[in-house]
């Protein structure tokens, strides 16, 4: 492949100076069809600087003697000489031009290859920093806990249950972490049950935490990322738990349809968002050019950690041309629900959207 717009312009160049020799007075047309057809190959194919000057060389070496020979025995002008140093100047300036953009091309293509080398690492070492973190945790956070029960109520049990604290933020960081790296990564695109994964996560949650859990059906099945839907569940359903402090305090995972798109969400019956994080999220969903990163930075209030759960769930979403959309659910708590297209498509909506003081049906 590499050789064979060289073999093509050979060709086309051979019956050019044929034709210049066959045609007396008609010179300049195949003499110039020559030269198009070498800067058009040239820039198709990159050549061999050797092959790029010995073919240059040698057909202005022969149709150079041919005008020259028509210009001696009258058939053209002095003039026509004039086309050879020419032409030959321009070609050159053309392949300077081709190599110079060649050499930025193949420099980028380094670049951005060592760059993605360096994030890949970055990621595995996250991952594995991550899981590794893992079962110290919860080693530490067993050797605590039987600690708490031998220690009777006063200042050291009050202690123990700060560092028990700490060690389930840093637990809930850890999981985050790989979390993001599982949405970041390059996963199976596949057709999901969305009501299963809904009863599966759940679930896994009731093992968790003591809520009273509850499934909203509606029978879709869409095309995505499993792990990234389970990933994205898993993180609102994290955010209910932290709103929410009774047992008896609704969970409710729903998915409900929309038109072309299903609103999938988490709603609960705790405390819910501030007022002020309400107002700055829906302040933020009015702006159409916020940056990644930015358009959640100001959402907080006192129960908010490290801010990467609503983000991570918002770069799912607007990667399917969706949007993630806070409101309040029936129950005066929290609502957080990703607006997905049916067909992924290209992001064009805002991030977050404005919010809602009711989840009627078919909406969140």
């Amino acid at each position: 492949m590499r050789q064979r717009m060289v073999v093509v312009w050979t060709v086309v160049a051979t019956l050019c100076a044929a034709a210049m020799l066959a045609l007396p007075g008609s010179e300049t047309v195949p003499y110039h069809v020559g030269w198009a057809a070498f800067a058009l190959c040239f820039g198709l194919e990159q050549w061999s600087p050797r092959a790029t000057w010995i073919g240059l060389g040698l057909y202005t070496v022969v149709t150079g003697g041919i005008l020259v020979t028509r210009v001696a025995s009258g058939v053209l002008d002095w003039q026509e000489t004039t086309e050879i140093p020419l032409m030959l100047l321009l070609m050159a300036l053309m392949i300077w031009h081709v190599r110079r953009r060649q050499q930025a091309l193949s420099d980028l293509t380094e670049n951005a290859a060592r760059e993605r080398a360096e994030s890949t690492m970055r990621e595995l070492l996250t991952l594995r920093t991550s899981h590794e973190m893992r079962s110290p945790l919860m080693i530490s956070r067993g050797y605590i806990e039987m600690l708490m029960d031998r220690t009777p109520a006063g200042e050291d049990l009050a202690d123990l249950q700060v560092v028990d604290e700490e060690l389930v933020r840093l637990t809930r960081v850890c999981e985050r972490l790989v979390r993001s790296m599982r949405v970041g990564a390059d996963l199976e695109i596949t057709d999901i049950d969305v009501d299963a994964v809904l009863r599966q996560t759940a679930q896994r949650w009731s093992m968790v935490a003591q809520r009273a859990w509850t499934v909203e059906s509606s029978g879709i099945t869409l095309t995505c990322s499993g792990e990234r839907l389970r990933a994205c569940l898993d993180t609102l359903v994290e955010n209910a738990l932290r709103y929410t402090e009774r047992d008896d305090d609704t969970v409710l995972l729903y998915a409900r349809p929309m038109r072309d798109a299903i609103a999938l969400g988490v709603a609960d019956s705790g405390r819910g968002f501030s007022t002020e994080m309400l107002r700055t999220a829906a302040g933020h969903g009015l702006v159409h050019d916020h940056g990644p990163g930015e358009i959640l930075d100001g959402v907080r209030d006192d129960l908010s950690q490290t801010g990467l759960g609503l983000s991570l769930v918002r770069d799912v979403a607007t990667r399917r041309g969706g949007w993630v959309q806070l409101g309040v659910s029936p129950w005066g708590g929290a609502d957080v629900a990703m607006i997905l297209p049916l067909v992924p498509q290209v992001p064009v909506a805002p991030m977050l959207r404005p919010v809602q003081t009711t989840a009627p049906a078919g909406t969140a």
